[in-house]
């Protein structure tokens, strides 16, 4: 496998904690070198550059694709600048695998689907690195016999948080209605986990109430012959996350919540087993590691190429949908 040549755009918390230390072991590993970086700041990107073997610091998306040769264009900017540089890698036939989340402006799923349209062998990835967690397999897994059989499941999700994310750079998760709020920051990777779950998934209702930086909102969505339903709060006092899985034709539950997984047999406990929790900051950060193995390994492959480019238009679409009905609930 030749090693992927990467370009890095936006060096904020999400570039530093987690793109950059699954990159650098990519590049110990020869399965990928970091070519180049960009950032508004010179001193980050200095800094980034210090920690890789050859990167170069341009000054911004165009500089990098046109004197990187990258091959593949990591998009760790805010929201708002997510389709600009996406536009800017398609138009030279670079690979893409952008930060979530997209879909957050009024018609950025109609160009997703024309830029993808048009270059039908161009891959964009989006990071939905959830689906990579083992307690989110093992509830893949307890699902897939009753989700095959029609029978009906209920997921439901919860997501605490005492505000936004304070190691943030930018402070762009409390701008709601320009880089999309909780639903663009929490809510969109379980979206992302439901069109795992079945890729019809649709958005039946939302709302999102509070001001920005202090809000609290829900997606209701049909998923096959289930339900969800995704709660998520920055007005928490705590960081918590719950997802809870129950199939009620058989009186069992599956929660995974924080820590631990444990299943639930007709309300009465099981014994529970130590997981990761998507609370835990550096668990999540430690998942884009198994998310570059994936996307590092399977790059040359055509047909998880499209199945990537069909679940970031989708997924997109599903938090476009979600955020039109909260506009109109407010």
């Amino acid at each position: 496998m030749t090693a992927a040549a990467v370009g890095l755009c936006g060096l904020g918390s999400a570039a530093l904690r987690a793109h950059l230390p699954a990159l650098c072991r990519a590049e110990e590993t020869g399965a990928a070198v970091i070519a180049g970086v960009c950032d508004p700041d010179p001193a980050r990107s200095e800094m980034v550059v210090a920690r890789t073997r050859r990167a170069r610091p341009v000054p911004d998306v165009e500089a990098l694709l046109d004197g990187s040769g990258c091959d593949l264009l990591v998009i760790a900017s805010p929201p708002s600048a997510h389709l600009g540089a996406i536009a800017a890698a398609a138009r030279r036939g670079v690979d893409v695998l952008c930060e979530k989340p997209l879909g957050v402006a009024e018609g950025d799923v109609d160009r997703l689907r024309e830029l993808t349209a048009g270059q039908p062998s161009w891959l964009v990835a989006t990071v939905h690195q959830y689906g990579h967690a083992a307690a989110w397999r093992v509830l893949e897994r307890w699902l897939r016999v009753p989700a095959r059989a029609g029978r009906p499941f209920r997921l439901e999700v919860e997501v605490e948080r005492p505000g936004t994310d304070p190691l943030s750079a930018g402070g762009w998760r409390a701008l709601g209605d320009r880089e999309g709020g909780i639903l663009g920051d929490h809510a969109v990777h379980y979206l992302a986990l439901c069109h795992h779950l079945d890729n019809r998934s649709r958005v039946l209702d939302a709302d999102n109430r509070g001001a920005p930086g202090r809000e609290t909102a829900h997606v209701d969505l049909a998923v096959g012959p289930g339900t969800a339903r995704i709660g998520v709060s920055y007005a928490g006092v705590r960081r918590r996350n719950l997802v809870a899985l129950t199939l009620p034709d058989r009186g069992a539950e599956l929660r995974w919540e924080d820590g631990e997984l444990r299943r639930l047999r007709d309300g009465v406990p099981g014994r529970g087993r130590p997981v990761g929790a998507l609370s835990d900051r550096q668990f999540v950060n430690d998942l884009y590691g198994a998310l570059y193995d994936d996307l590092l390994g399977h790059r040359d492959d055509p047909a998880w190429r499209e199945r990537q480019r069909r679940e970031t238009v989708e997924v997109a679409g599903l938090l476009a949908a979600a955020l039109r009905l909260s506009h109109g609930a407010s």
